[in-house]
């Protein structure tokens, strides 16, 4: 890839929250027992570990999109969540952002270019 555009920049985009912070349940939104809710968001912390890791190594920058959307994840009230849950409410595709997250997350990355030029 260097050799085809040897000035690019290359920014590796971390996943957003998708589960809650804490331990609790989503309900019917996202029908998870709390266990396996600290389970797959560990899991999710591990991907982006990696993520950072291989963007560190690759001479990348990592954007971290999971900080800022905790208090939005597909658990959150349909009027504040990127992610939306299993059955989605609005038209996405489930556990996947919504069009609020799409923006939102497009602006993380916006500063991060913004912050490394």
């Amino acid at each position: 890839m260097r050799q085809r555009a040897p000035k690019a920049h290359i920014y590796i985009i971390g996943y957003p929250a998708i589960l809650p912070p804490g331990d609790t349940g989503c309900g019917r939104t996202l029908p998870l027992a709390p266990g396996d809710i600290a389970y797959l968001r560990e899991r999710e912390h591990q991907l982006n570990k990696v993520l950072r890791l291989q963007a560190h190594t690759a001479g990348a920058t990592y954007v971290d999109t999971y900080t800022e959307s905790r208090e939005h994840s597909a658990c959150s009230a349909e009027d504040t969540r990127w992610i939306e849950p299993l059955i989605p409410r609005i038209p996405a595709a489930p556990v996947h952002p919504n069009a609020r997250g799409q923006r939102a997350i497009t602006q993380i990355v916006l500063r991060a270019m913004r912050a490394t030029h």
